[in-house]
């Protein structure tokens, strides 16, 4: 009985998934593109979150092949997959060939592109006096940060492209966006930096330890919390009852530190939710949605057809086996 409501509970939530994506695309499409609704970002960032969380359990990624297989079989679903496999195919295809070339341009432009702009933001310190020695550390710091970051990952090498393209074609001075863009981005900083996120700095702190505690952990800790403790009996084979003794006193008093531990970092966990739930939220509250929504994309293009171009030749690729050999060479002459 158990298992049958385990089943159709995880049906339900996949179907629920589904229509609440389809519920956040169309909102997305008639009200931010359109604009012929009101929107909220706050809504359409906790449910792309909640989507993303159920996205990641391997129970339900199962449940959605079965749903699917089932559906397939259908009268309903055996004539929709005969009229959309030939239109399906084919934009499959244009959208593959269309996502490999960005991702080789992206590449190339990205990691040509990221010393470039720190060189004619140094001019424009040099030259201008609107760009500040201060402005131009921040700068640096940034796009040092995105470049090594970059080269892992291709959402954010799109991103940044798209962050800067956009600036730049937005500027009044096309040509004199690359030697101002400290100035812009350190008053994009300070915009973003109000007084609620200086005060939610500890809290941040806080969260990344927890954090890091809970990836340290995993998911054995919610086991452990449940596990009956270790029984005397597996101790009292080929031993002495002295032995037995002294096994079983130091077994319970290890089972009891390891559940008191567990208590303790569940306990943290617990506390640092809602610290979660404030950052999450003022975090939501400063990003731009058709920015979320286009990451969106990114990310799901990249789980399908990431792996195509992963032999292709990419700068990205030749800086990270550099930097790969150039630590390993250090750590062997340090040591």
């Amino acid at each position: 009985m158990m298992a049958y409501f385990k089943a159709a509970f995880a049906i339900f939530l996949v179907i629920s998934g589904w229509c609440l994506f389809a519920i956040v695309l169309i909102d997305y499409i008639v009200g931010d593109l359109l604009g012929l609704i009101d929107t909220s970002v706050q809504t359409q960032g906790w449910s792309l979150l909640l989507l993303f969380g159920l996205s990641r359990s391997s129970m339900l990624r199962a449940t959605n092949t079965k749903v699917v297989r089932w559906f397939s079989r259908t009268l309903l679903g055996a004539i929709v997959v005969v009229k959309l496999t030939t239109l399906r195919g084919f934009f499959a295809s244009g959208l593959r060939s269309f996502y490999i070339n960005t991702y080789l341009l992206a590449d190339v432009l990205f990691c040509v592109g990221t010393p470039l702009l720190i060189i004619s933001a140094s001019a424009g310190w040099w030259l201008l006096p609107e760009v500040s020695y201060v402005s131009l550390l921040v700068y640096s710091c940034m796009i040092s940060i995105i470049f090594f970051w970059g080269l892992h990952s291709n959402l954010v090498r799109l991103l940044t492209l798209g962050y800067f393209f956009g600036y730049w074609l937005a500027a009044e001075s096309l040509l004199m966006y690359p030697f101002m863009a400290p100035a812009a981005v350190q008053h994009n900083v300070a915009l973003g930096m109000t007084d609620a996120l200086n005060t939610l700095l500890p809290a941040v702190g806080l969260v990344l330890i927890v954090y890091l505690l809970a990836r340290r952990h995993g998911l054995q800790l919610f086991a452990q919390l449940f596990s009956e403790p270790i029984s005397a009996g597996v101790f009292n084979r080929g031993c002495d009852k002295q032995l037995n003794e002294a096994t079983d006193i130091n077994a319970g008093r290890n089972s009891s530190r390891a559940i008191l531990s567990n208590y303790m970092l569940l306990g943290c966990l617990l506390m640092a939710m809602p610290l979660v739930a404030i950052i999450t939220h003022t975090a939501i509250s400063h990003i731009n949605v058709h920015l979320l929504f286009v990451g969106l994309g990114i990310w799901a293009l990249d789980q399908y057809w990431q792996h195509d171009v992963v032999n292709e030749p990419a700068l990205s690729s030749d800086w990270r086996s550099f930097f790969n050999l150039s630590w390993r060479y250090k750590r062997e002459f340090t040591l």
